[in-house]
């Protein structure tokens, strides 16, 4: 029986104390709020046919990526979430296991698999919600069948990360299967003809948010951290008149300045930002928001923060960032949207509705403004996977800047090699009922259904899709 010392939130391990780097980078713009600490019990488990070839550099490894300063999964999250939210280790050791899984190897069973490791943990004494509230589990990826690196509950408590070779967890890929855990889908883009929001096509991944590929050198959209509530005192304001206003960057020091404007457009809703890079914070893939700088718009389909769409007036190339919009209209709701200047620090943004044009000042917010008010997310969502692009080449939604070669996720030679981005030639996965929605990275662009025992996994992916067509077999 493996011994560990459990931690308590009120009696250790602080978001500040764990994030030292990113404490003194946090928003300057709003009062410290009190941090969610959610508490994460990461699992190193092998199979009866296949095991990690060293345990102790890959929990050495997963402490760092996981929970250690700036370029850990819980820098990153105590970062967007201006210190309202972060990760922190369920016990002292950060990282606990090897457990030995009486289960083979193939055929991929992410269900079995959390099955048993959550049997070995209460013969272990682990005890979920006294002991821990989020189980991510690190199991050996090479030769396995599973058609992805990476699933998350959407929403819930589950990851599973499937690692190769070289003993490394994927900055981006945590990043990616803990915001399915927030609620967060994938996100995609939209390619609006000449700005007009009601002609639109889909165009592929937005590139604009760790959910939509663009890995750790960016941050979640405006309408990922509207959804979870992390743009609160007026950041965020619902846009019930024809005004203008003036925009503080979406991160970084913005003083008590609006970061995002929501706006109701029929059924659905449009929300506005202004990016621009923050030199506060770096991780792996450099300065967040390098290449963001500029006013972007979101269509939030029937007000369902957690899948917004980046709207893209020109069709340009979804391996790219969105190149930033200078005007939006909506012939059919009388919406228009038009960017003054844009820059150093700022961004001026007229909106018109139902045909009154704006006053050219920009508004004072001097009375109270309503903000969008955030979804509740509760309960453990079923199956459904998420896979998806890939900057560099591998097929992963979650991948890192292109740019970035030193992350351990989202490259060429991280495919299938230990870094978290798993066997993208693989075809099999498998859930069994009863485990919660999966979304799952690193497979192919397209989505595939499987029924699993009455359950449901969505498997995205471009290569896998386009060899079962080739095969023959029909989408479902």
């Amino acid at each position: 029986m493996h011994k560990y010392t459990r931690t308590s939130i009120a009696s250790g391990l602080t978001a500040g104390a764990l994030l030292g780097v990113v404490s003194a980078t946090s928003s300057a713009h709003s009062a410290e709020p009190t941090a969610e600490q959610r508490r994460a019990l990461v699992v190193v488990v092998n199979f009866k046919d296949a095991e990690h070839p060293d345990t102790d550099l890959i929990k050495e490894n997963a402490r760092s990526r996981y929970f250690s300063g700036s370029m850990s999964l819980a820098g990153y999250y105590s970062k967007v979430s201006q210190g309202a939210f972060t990760y922190v280790p369920a016990v002292t050791e950060q990282v606990v296991g090897p457990y030995e899984l009486d289960l083979p190897q193939n055929p991929c069973n992410a269900g079995a698999v959390n099955a048993a490791t959550r049997k070995a943990l209460q013969e272990d004494g682990f005890v979920e919600g006294d002991d821990y509230d989020s189980l991510s589990i690190i199991q050996p990826g090479s030769k396995s069948k599973c058609a992805w690196s990476g699933l998350g509950s959407v929403p819930g408590p589950n990851t599973w990360i499937n690692l190769g070779e070289h003993d490394e967890v994927g900055e981006a890929l945590l990043i990616h299967e803990f915001g399915h855990n927030q609620g967060f889908g994938h996100s995609e883009r939209e390619v609006c003809a000449d700005g007009d929001v009601s002609r639109c096509t889909s165009g592929g991944d937005s590139r604009m948010t760790p959910m939509g590929g663009g890995g750790s050198g960016v941050g979640f959209s405006a309408p990922e951290l509207i959804s979870r509530g992390w743009l609160p005192g007026g950041q965020a304001v619902t846009v019930e008149k024809s005004a203008t206003y003036k925009l503080s960057p979406l991160y970084g020091d913005g003083g008590d300045g609006v970061r995002a404007l929501d706006i109701p457009m029929g059924e659905d809703r449009l929300v506005i930002e202004y990016r621009r890079p923050d030199p506060g914070y770096r991780n792996r893939a450099g300065v967040l928001d390098a290449e963001a700088e500029g006013v972007h718009a979101y269509r939030v389909p029937g007000g369902n923060y957690n899948h917004a769409r980046l709207i893209v007036p020109t069709s340009g190339r979804s391996s790219v960032r969105a190149d930033p919009i200078k005007s939006l209209t909506d012939t059919l709701n009388k919406i228009e949207v038009k960017v003054g200047a844009s820059g150093n620090g700022s961004a001026v943004v007229t909106v018109n509705l139902n045909g009154v044009k704006a006053d050219a000042d920009t508004q004072k917010l001097t009375e109270k403004v309503d903000s969008p008010t955030p979804q509740t997310q509760s309960g453990d969502g079923k199956p459904a996977s998420e896979d998806g692009i890939d900057i560099s080449g591998t097929g992963d939604r979650s991948a890192e800047n292109p740019n970035d070669t030193g992350s351990g996720a989202g490259t060429d030679t991280d495919s299938g090699s230990g870094t978290g981005t798993g066997n993208s030639n693989s075809t099999d996965a498998t859930a069994e009922a009863g485990t919660p929605d999966l979304a799952e990275t690193g497979a192919d662009t397209t989505t595939l259904v499987l029924a699993a025992s009455g359950a449901v996994l969505v498997v995205l992916g471009g290569r896998l899709f386009l060899s079962r067509r080739r095969r023959g077999h029909a989408r479902t």
